[in-house]
């Protein structure tokens, strides 16, 4: 069993782009092969600039933590800070009914 504050683990999805094909068909298609060469390489840097990696996604999940971290520390400090006004409210009432 996971641990209750762990993101859940998915398998990287990874997109194959066969660059090759992919330049034979626009050169089949009427483009000349460099017109061809460099549509590839866009679509290809296009693609690759697309995807998470794992990288980022250790990045993210860190940035997750941080945030969420920061979070508790609020609402607890909140909380305790509730309570304390609340004490002070109860004692000041009591003070004045009797």
């Amino acid at each position: 069993m996971s641990h209750p504050h762990e993101l859940p683990k998915y398998p990287m999805t990874a997109i194959v782009f066969d660059t090759l094909a992919y330049a034979e068909k626009l050169e089949a298609s009427g483009f000349t092969p460099e017109q061809a060469k460099g549509q590839t390489h866009a679509l290809r840097e296009i693609i690759d600039n697309q995807i998470a990696t794992k990288q980022d996604a250790a990045v993210l999940e860190a940035n997750l933590t941080t945030k969420l971290a920061e979070t508790k520390a609020d609402l607890i400090k909140w909380y305790i800070g509730t309570m304390f006004a609340m004490t002070a409210l109860i004692v000041g009432l009591v003070k004045f009914i009797h």
